[in-house]
């Protein structure tokens, strides 16, 4: 039961913000990379004015590679990103659909006809009612609630 409520909470994060493992694998890469790029551009203005050209080009090469790595890396981040949100929402759509494990919990099942046995099905039928609609109202007060957000 606790793993379920942390894979919730989980699923909720990941809807609202996407991020996962690999997005901040991908955002530390871009970081390293546009950190290295700079460094690069830096030395290479440094060496363009110290030498005019010598130098140069390979600080320029340098350069551009690990901006084309940092670029990579931030576009692979973003699809990354986006997939995981998509799948998050998904996955809280087919959970909202499907009813809870423990309604088909053989435990639960046979408690409830031994409930109903005991009390009476008389009895049992309107308490029933009563907690359908109640349950029903609490889910539409929730449905208006996420439309809100």
């Amino acid at each position: 039961m606790f793993k379920s409520v942390v894979r919730e909470i989980s699923l909720a994060f990941q809807a609202r913000n996407g991020v996962s493992g690999a997005v901040l694998l991908w955002a530390a890469i871009f970081v390293a990379a546009a950190l290295s790029a700079f460094v690069f551009l830096c030395i290479s203005g440094y060496g363009w004015l110290a030498l005019r050209y010598d130098r140069v080009i390979a600080g320029l090469i340098m350069a551009g590679l690990f901006a084309a790595i940092a670029i990579i890396a931030a576009i692979v981040a973003a699809v990354i990103r986006r997939r995981i949100r998509q799948r998050a929402i998904l996955e809280q759509a087919a959970r909202r659909n499907t009813p809870p494990a423990w309604l088909l919990d053989p435990k639960f099942l046979s408690a409830a006809v031994e409930t109903g046995r005991t009390l009476g099905w008389q009895r049992l039928v309107p308490i029933a009612i009563v907690g359908f609609l109640a349950a029903q109202w609490a889910r539409e007060r929730r449905d208006r609630a996420d439309k809100r957000s």
